[in-house]
């Protein structure tokens, strides 16, 4: 569900060829689709610009209650979308994970306290982990028992998944090549949004989520590369030492 400017068409086409359902998409007139512009160096630090454009509409949509939606996911879009995107899903009763990414600026303390009580999954980095922890005044762990996990992933150390009182690590899966990083992140929250679809355990879903991740970054851009179910199953064994 999203909010695109008037410049969609050929993204749009790109879209329904790999049978995205876009029934929820809008298209807002005289406004572009959100765009960033990101430099990376040669150590991977990275400087983003970025212009929101029709994402500022968000909030024009709304979480439709009665539409068998399983798992709700909310990242970075304009901020009165966020908050209100949160409260549909919590109404509707339908478990969402709360990723805040780059609008961490857009949000207080207040703030992200409503939507760790809403939530029933928070995924970040560790970065972003501190921003949180310093502007709610909670550790991962004190977020933890609020919520059904918290996951925190560590870039090249892996991640960790904090649930039921447990701290899970998860290894990072070995790159054959560092290409680019950039959508590394959005790559981890498939897997764990693959995982929790299918109802894997922590173990098997942050694993996935980890392979995704290095599946990435190996590649130059955010969505060049491809792969088959029995690719990605062959990488896993060989990566983890355990079938999928």
């Amino acid at each position: 569900m999203a909010t695109a400017g008037h410049d969609f068409g050929e993204y749009r086409t790109r879209m329904e060829k790999q049978r995205i359902d876009l029934r929820y998409v809008k298209t807002i007139p005289g406004e572009f689709t959100a765009q960033a512009f990101i430099t990376t160096d040669l150590d991977d630090n990275q400087i983003t610009a970025f212009h929101p454009g029709a994402m500022n509409h968000s909030h024009t949509q709304r979480v439709p209650a009665n539409a068998g939606i399983k798992l709700g996911f909310i990242s970075p879009d304009g901020r009165d979308g966020m908050i209100q995107h949160a409260e549909q899903f919590a109404a509707a009763g339908i478990p969402f994970v709360f990723d805040p990414g780059q609008s961490l600026p857009l949000f207080d303390g207040d703030d992200l306290n409503g939507f760790v009580e809403k939530a029933s999954y928070v995924t970040m980095n560790d970065y972003e982990g501190q921003l949180i922890s310093e502007r709610t005044r909670m550790s991962h762990e004190d977020i933890a028992k609020r919520v059904r996990a918290v996951i925190v992933t560590r870039g090249g150390e892996g991640s960790v998944i904090y649930t039921g009182g447990k701290e899970i690590k998860i290894p990072c899966a070995k790159a054959s090549a560092l290409k680019d990083p950039t959508g590394c992140g959005d790559a981890h929250r498939a897997g764990l949004i693959y995982g929790l679809m299918n109802g894997m355990d922590w173990e098997t879903t942050g694993r996935v989520a980890s392979l995704m991740g290095t599946i990435k970054i190996e590649n130059e851009g955010p969505q060049n590369h491809t792969f088959t179910m029995a690719d990605f199953s062959a990488r896993f064994k060989e990566a983890f030492g355990r079938s999928l």
